[in-house]
């Protein structure tokens, strides 16, 4: 059944830099306290864990070594204890969790979102199509799989974008396309627009992202969006540009403030108050899905207002993965990554599966203990 109306948690939150589990702890504690609050659906930023890597933006190869180094071990595997800790704080609290993280496989980095549902399994897991700029120094490119961006779920058909996704028009229309009606806009911490005088291009500052490019989103596609994003504080400033002679504290992504999380309308219009670009928590707002005909009767980008005749949109959306077997039958080679045309979503469990699994392995270890002491005893007496 749809539930046409509901209450949203968009978090404006500093992430725990380069420390995993402290972050695990700290979306424990928000995914509880936007439940106490009413809400339905909470939504992190960009690789909310171990936060954006803003020292890319601002030191040299060399300088950066070591902050990548600290970066990978913090980054973590979508099957592994911290995501699982997630999955549970989903299901203890009944909630949908749109979750960035800095997806480790093998020794490769993604910038992925989860989509978890209110009993703690995985509804969508993406990876960014393309990373942006120097973020492809350490980060990789995702497959036709994540092209699947949206997931019809009793709130309505939930999507999501990171970052500068939301500049790519041919990845925005395949979104619409999927029937979107509430859209999450996960960005990292661009600073204020300082001016003219500014070195860095206008297009980098939050003012081109997270207001305009969140805005025009959802005029184009007439959708909800949710916007959530990373305030800098001057202790997380520091922390990314350890190391950095040339590092300059008033650059996009140093500056201190950054917030800019907000929720804007199917008709573009900003729902919630502009926030202090420091403030760190959550911010809430009422999503009625009634409200989307409206602006949808006036546009409609994929239907009444399009020229499939003229216009048609070409997708390529099979996974293309590392190996391709011959054959489809089983294997013994200890492949790390999925093969031929597995899909992301195809790799989860449930989590009441993974649970069983866990508590099986308890059980065998604490077995293997009482043999050892057995053995051990054993050997005493005689």
């Amino acid at each position: 059944m749809s539930i046409r109306q509901w209450k949203a948690a968009v978090c404006q939150s500093e992430p725990c830099w380069f420390d995993k589990q402290a972050g695990i702890e700290k979306s424990v504690k928000l995914i509880r306290e936007a439940k106490e609050n009413g809400a339905a659906l909470i939504a992190f930023s960009e690789v909310w864990i171990p936060g954006y890597p803003n020292f890319l933006w601002s030191g040299n190869y060399a300088e950066n070594l070591p902050l990548v180094q600290k970066y990978m071990a913090n980054s973590i595997s979508a099957y592994g204890d911290e995501i699982l800790q997630i999955r549970q704080a989903a299901a203890e609290n009944k909630m949908y969790v749109v979750f960035g993280f800095s997806e480790r496989a093998g020794h490769s980095l993604y910038l992925a979102q989860m989509f978890i549902g209110p009993a703690g399994n995985v509804l969508l897991h993406r990876r960014k199509t393309k990373p942006t700029h120097v973020e492809r120094t350490i980060f990789g490119d995702a497959t036709g799989d994540s092209l699947k961006t949206v997931v019809e779920t009793p709130l309505g058909r939930i999507g999501m974008l990171n970052c500068w996704e939301h500049l790519q028009p041919l990845l925005k229309y395949h979104t619409y396309a999927q029937g979107e009606q509430v859209h999450i806009a996960a960005w990292p911490s661009n600073g204020e627009y300082p001016g003219p005088h500014a070195a860095e291009p206008y297009s980098v500052f939050s003012e081109a992202n997270e207001v305009t490019a969140s805005r025009m989103y959802a005029l184009e596609g007439a959708v909800y969006v949710l916007c959530t994003n990373q305030p800098l504080s001057a202790e997380g400033s520091r922390l990314n540009s350890e190391g950095q002679a040339g590092a300059k504290k008033d650059s996009f992504l140093l500056s201190s403030g950054c917030g800019r999380s907000a929720v804007f309308g199917p008709d573009g219009r900003q729902l919630t108050e502009t926030t202090d670009p420091s403030y760190d928590g959550i911010i809430y707002c009422d999503i009625d899905l009634d409200k989307i005909d409206i602006a949808k009767n006036l546009t409609d980008c994929v239907g009444h207002y399009s020229r499939p005749d003229l216009l048609r949109l070409v997708v390529d959306d099979q996974p293309k993965n590392f190996v391709t077997r011959v054959s489809d039958g089983p294997h013994t080679t200890p492949y790390h990554t999925p093969t031929c045309n597995t899909h992301l979503i195809d790799t989860h469990s449930t989590l009441e599966e993974l649970l069983a699994k866990k508590a099986g392995e308890k059980g065998q270890e604490a077995k293997k203990s009482e043999v050892k002491v057995a053995i051990l005893n054993g050997v005493k007496s005689q």
